[in-house]
């Protein structure tokens, strides 16, 4: 499914900008069964939002992008053939409710951390790994993480699993998209 680019996106972004995927596997499960009387969505369907999200970081027409999938080991039992099947990524895999979390907020930390040691110094040798984030979550947690990152030049965009978003994380992405739609598309 090809998702629309966010139409505002910042005037300072390369022409290819390299994409960091960051996709919480317990918020897409749990989100897109929301009004379902399963707790989790079935494989076809968070299937298909793991490949949707790769088709938006892929849109940006990057020679490549770096993907982390994070699960918490619960996640991880639901859906073991989708992290067998797939090639070539990353998967982090926590214990307990917040283990995706975790994951990803390390990711996100280390990615302001590096882009704050190279705004310190008067030449930053090169790039960093990432000049826009993709975000698959709807969690307050990532919310402090992501405006740090917007106050550092790096755009987020975030796909919402499920109906709601925290309002601390919408209002610090620079754009918002229901994933919901884009697979009802």
């Amino acid at each position: 499914m090809q998702l629309q680019l966010p139409a505002q996106l910042p005037a300072g972004l390369p022409a290819n900008p390299r994409p960091l995927l960051l996709v919480d596997v317990d918020a897409v499960s749990h989100g897109l069964a929301e009004g379902q009387e399963r707790t989790r969505a079935t494989n076809a369907t968070v299937g298909a939002a793991l490949e949707t999200a790769q088709t938006a970081a892929r849109s940006f027409n990057a020679d490549h992008y770096q993907v982390l999938w994070a699960a918490s080991t619960a996640t991880a039992r639901c859906h073991l053939d989708l992290i067998t099947r797939s090639a070539n990524n990353l998967w982090a895999i926590r214990r307990g409710l917040d283990g995706a979390d975790k994951a990803l907020l390390e990711e996100l930390n280390d990615l302001v951390d590096a882009r704050t040691a190279a705004t310190r110094k008067w030449h930053a040798h090169g790039r960093p790994h990432a000049d826009i984030v993709i975000l698959v979550g709807q969690d307050h947690a990532y919310a402090p993480a992501i405006a740090s990152l917007r106050l550092l030049g790096i755009p987020t965009w975030i796909l919402q699993p499920g109906r709601y978003i925290a309002a601390d994380l919408y209002r610090a992405a620079m754009h918002v998209t229901p994933l919901t739609r884009a697979l009802a598309a």
